[in-house]
């Protein structure tokens, strides 16, 4: 496995640990944490328990799906990996570097969702800076819509490399 991607992604949680720590400090004493499809605040926790959530949405949720989709494919057997031709990328002539690829792979798809992640961070922060609080909801969609494309691509990226053998 290449190293760029591990790096990659522990700047971006090393980023985003500060960003955390940064914004929280932004926030009122009562944060509106949910909201309904207007932005319009429905849920509300303490600042304490907003940065709590923070840190485990912004760094424990990437940090598990990448651990996780790293380490997986090495422990479990071919055979319950599910992958396109999969008796011919897992032969074992070719079973290292197609595992390899799938772990790095996983690292991409936890720096997807960490960047997706501050962006919601940031979100929230701008939507308590108001009075009442209100989501910015063309931001938020736009941030799903880019959350989208960008796991679009990079299960394009998956299915090419898997699609035929050879």
């Amino acid at each position: 496995m290449r190293k760029f991607p591990i790096v990659v992604f522990g700047a971006l949680l090393a980023t985003a640990a500060w960003r955390v720590n940064l914004l929280t400090g932004r926030l009122p004493e009562r944060v509106a944490v949910h909201f309904d499809a207007s932005g319009n605040p429905n849920g509300f926790a303490t600042r304490e328990g907003c940065c709590q959530l923070m840190l485990w949405f912004t760094l424990g949720a990437p940090a598990f799906i990448v651990l996780v989709t790293a380490l997986i494919p090495r422990l479990i057997p071919p055979a319950m990996i599910n992958i396109p031709n999969r008796d011919y990328w897992l032969a074992p002539e070719r079973a290292g570097e197609s595992v390899s690829f799938l772990g790095e792979q996983g690292i991409w798809f936890g720096c997807i969702f960490l960047v997706f992640s501050m962006w919601v961070d940031e979100l929230l922060v701008k939507a308590n800076s108001t009075a009442p609080p209100a989501l910015p909801t063309g931001a938020f969609l736009g941030a799903m819509a880019l959350l989208f494309a960008a796991i679009g691509l990079w299960a394009v990226r998956m299915f090419r490399r898997f699609s035929r053998p050879g």
